[in-house]
């Protein structure tokens, strides 16, 4: 009896340890990934700035900061860093929604508006793991999300529940918005049943 009770309290400890661990390697992959965002910016900045000194005549287009990508996001591909100080969330978003993604962090969900766009931004993540605080938003509260070509900051005008067959909150606005989505609830073991959705608009256009 006392070995099983010994088993047992190793492979607690074993289970208590691995989870401090993943959560801390994933810490350490965050800022990892946050910092070589910024490092990118600051070269991209940096590079046309160069450009632009050097040929004045495209100084118009350089310095446009509503210019967007037209290609195709390489998978998995850092496009944005989302903030909410509300709740002390500041996560890289990448490209996709498949798990690997997730896995990692916030994924832009396919099909929908790039950040940096003026189109409805749509970002998913796990409830368990990187959009667990999104339970504590509330209506008012400010959203920030940094794209190569601008920071938008948006305000949260509302918080639904909906199936997950709901696509509809995916739907193009024509104005700059953001959709955050995750499973609901917050505390369910398995398989969530429904889809909680953080509607945000651009703050110069809630009155």
């Amino acid at each position: 009896m006392k070995r099983i009770e010994l088993l047992l309290w190793c492979f607690g400890i074993t289970s208590i340890a691995l989870f401090f661990a993943i959560h801390a390697w994933a810490e350490v992959q965050r800022q990892r990934d946050i910092t070589l965002f910024s490092d990118v910016q600051q070269s991209d900045h940096d590079l046309s700035q160069t450009k632009i000194a050097s040929l004045p005549t495209l100084f118009e287009d350089a310095a446009t900061p509503t210019a967007t990508r037209t290609e195709q996001p390489q998978a998995e591909e850092i496009l944005a860093i989302l903030r909410i100080s509300d709740i002390r969330l500041e996560l890289p978003v990448r490209y996709g929604t498949e798990e690997r993604v997730l896995r990692r962090g916030p994924g832009l969900i396919e099909g929908t508006a790039p950040p940096g766009s003026n189109g409805n931004v749509a970002i998913a993540a796990h409830r368990d793991m990187h959009f667990r605080g999104l339970k504590d938003l509330q209506l008012g509260d400010l959203i920030e999300l940094e794209a190569p070509n601008r920071i938008q900051t948006y305000i949260v005008i509302d918080l639904s529940v909906v199936e997950p067959t709901d696509v509809h909150v995916l739907d193009e606005t024509g104005y700059p918005a953001l959709t955050l989505v995750t499973c609901y609830p917050f505390y369910f073991v398995g398989n969530a049943p429904k889809r909680y959705i953080v509607r945000a608009e651009a703050v110069e256009f809630v009155h």
